[in-house]
């Protein structure tokens, strides 16, 4: 039987084929998947801070005056500020215009005061108060009740000699119980500027405000320094305007005072 499976003279054992090469390649293990995962709450409670203005050792007190003198019955504001939050308290002064917040907490504090429909302050005092402070905040309120005039020069300030346009805008003033300043525009309403001798009015005196309360007027300035301008306005009041002194030409001689 050996003698059976050689070959013969001339032939060739055909050859055994390679076993075919094994992978050793391992693919790496899908993600698991937490969509169905529940975690366990955890007990707790929302706490809200309160900013209190008292109780404390502390004390704010002060004055009210006005463009008369002490203001009687003025309301003021007392705010304690902290970060973002405030504590807010509101007294009257007394017929001597004093006021007090006594027994608050130090800290912070924002005060400003008004009486409608007249008197107000745009400008709040601030101060820091100690734990067992007493501090004295003085408060002074400006009057914005009734009507005003507002007036702006092109150029600014007026040059001696040269073009000026003035335009004015006429308004009446009020303040609310809040404190706050309203102003609203006076229209149709006729207007006659009255000019001091420094001054030379180029278009009529007489003019009627528009839809906003403005008007507009041309004039020359004819001496340097503060020069007078007033305006009528018919059914209200005769209102000062503001403008900037008058200057000299850039290379004009300038007078010397006399020793």
């Amino acid at each position: 039987m050996a003698a059976g499976c050689s070959p013969g003279p001339g032939l060739r054992a055909a050859p055994v084929p390679e076993p075919p090469p094994t992978s050793t390649t391992t693919r790496p293990a899908p993600p698991p998947d937490d969509r169905r995962v529940t975690l366990p709450s955890a007990a707790g409670a929302t706490t809200t801070t309160v900013v209190a203005l008292s109780p404390g050792g502390a004390a704010v007190e002060g004055t009210v005056a006005g463009p008369g003198g002490p203001v009687a019955g003025a309301t003021v504001r007392v705010e304690r500020l902290v970060g973002g939050q405030v504590a807010v308290t509101e007294v009257a002064a007394g017929d001597d215009g004093r006021w007090s917040v006594a027994g608050v907490a130090g800290g912070r504090y924002r005060v400003r005061a008004w009486r409608a429909p007249d008197l107000a302050q745009l400008t709040p005092a601030l101060v820091f108060v100690g734990a067992a402070e007493r501090a004295s905040v003085p408060l002074e309120v400006d009057r914005f009740g009734g009507p005003a005039a507002t007036a702006s020069a092109t150029p600014d300030p007026p040059v001696v000699g040269q073009p000026v346009s003035m335009g004015v805008q006429v308004s009446v003033r009020s303040v609310d119980a809040a404190g706050v300043v309203h102003s609203a525009p006076v229209p149709l309403a006729r207007l006659e500027l009255a000019a001091g001798s420094g001054w030379l009015v180029r278009t009529s005196p007489v003019s009627v405000t528009d839809g906003t309360g403005r008007a507009r007027f041309e004039l020359t300035c004819l001496a340097a320094g503060p020069q007078p301008l007033a305006l009528a306005v018919t059914g209200l009041a005769s209102l000062p305007l503001a403008l900037a002194a008058c200057v000299d030409p850039p290379g004009a001689p300038r007078s010397v005072p006399s020793a």
